[in-house]
């Protein structure tokens, strides 16, 4: 027992002195530790933070490691190796291009694009297309999809058929970037700038057509208030027929006494004048 504690003892003495004698030594691969893990911390220790995951290149480890993400957190590489940290939120950006219709004409489209990564497909990405994926990939596809939609349609087919449109748009790029490892939610467009002359014309077609609507609304409304005067006119006619029929000489004179006793009857002071002729009906004139 105290032959191991005296060896301990001459150890420890032993690494004193060496310490002593290399202590300039020592302090200086001290520093040059210190400033290497200094100039190299952010290759080192690597922040993968929300909304984000990460892809390791190994320099010597055989590249882009295709079965690893690394998520949230913290990690420690080597510095030799390279962490790529790529955003997997739902991400958005608003690009407007001239387009040709099938007529020839130039047309302005102006549309967002939102998109967004898959974990699984993250380290195919990153090694068969890489960080700068929208200009690589997204965008020219998205272009490409629209050159090709509204190639196929006429100024005027564009006006009506936006919503068609729209629907083909997204379809199709979706289809696209399938296969290009980006997941795409959709591509809304914001407007569609048409030629001014062509955009005149077809609102004043329009309006035309409106208009027609409205006349082809407004003639059985005209046709049912025609047949209604005519039925109505008719019923006056025939109404006046039956009162001419019905006023003989004997019923108006009767009409005529009913109407004089009427009078007579009045408080008024009046003038009481008999017509002339056998039938003659009386003219009662009178004041207060």
């Amino acid at each position: 027992m105290k032959s191991t504690r005296d060896w301990v003892a001459a150890r420890l003495r032993g690494a004193r002195d060496f310490c002593k004698r290399q202590a300039p030594y020592l302090i200086l691969v001290s520093f040059l530790c210190c400033f290497f893990v200094v100039l190299f911390f952010n290759r080192i220790v690597v922040s993968v933070y929300p909304g984000e995951l990460g892809v390791l290149w190994r320099r010597l480890g055989g590249g882009t490691q295709i079965d690893t993400v690394y998520r949230e957190g913290m990690h420690v590489i080597l510095p030799i190796n390279k962490m790529y940290v790529y955003n997997v939120r739902k991400q958005q950006f608003t690009d407007s291009i001239n387009v040709l219709t099938v007529d020839g004409l130039t047309v302005g489209v102006k549309y967002s694009v939102r998109y967004y990564l898959e974990k699984d497909t993250l380290p195919l990405l990153h090694q068969r297309v890489g960080p700068d994926y929208v200009n690589v990939v997204v965008r020219p596809e998205i272009r490409s999809v629209m050159r090709t939609v509204f190639g196929q349609y006429k100024p005027e087919e564009i006006y009506t058929t936006q919503k068609a449109i729209q629907e083909r748009v997204s379809a199709l790029s979706m289809g696209h970037l399938g296969g290009r490892f980006v997941s795409l939610d959709d591509v809304p467009i914001e407007s569609i700038t048409l030629p001014p002359k062509i955009s005149e014309a077809i609102e004043a077609k329009m309006a035309q057509q409106q208009l027609d609507e409205e006349y082809g609304y407004r003639l059985p409304i005209a046709a049912k208030e025609a047949d209604r005067k005519r039925i109505e006119s008719a019923g006056i006619r025939d109404y006046n027929n039956t009162i001419n029929n019905s006023l003989t000489p004997s019923v108006l004179a009767w009409q005529g006494i009913l109407a004089t006793q009427e009078l007579s009857k009045s408080p008024n002071a009046k003038v009481v004048v008999i017509g002339s002729g056998k039938s003659g009906l009386p003219l009662i004139l009178g004041k207060e």
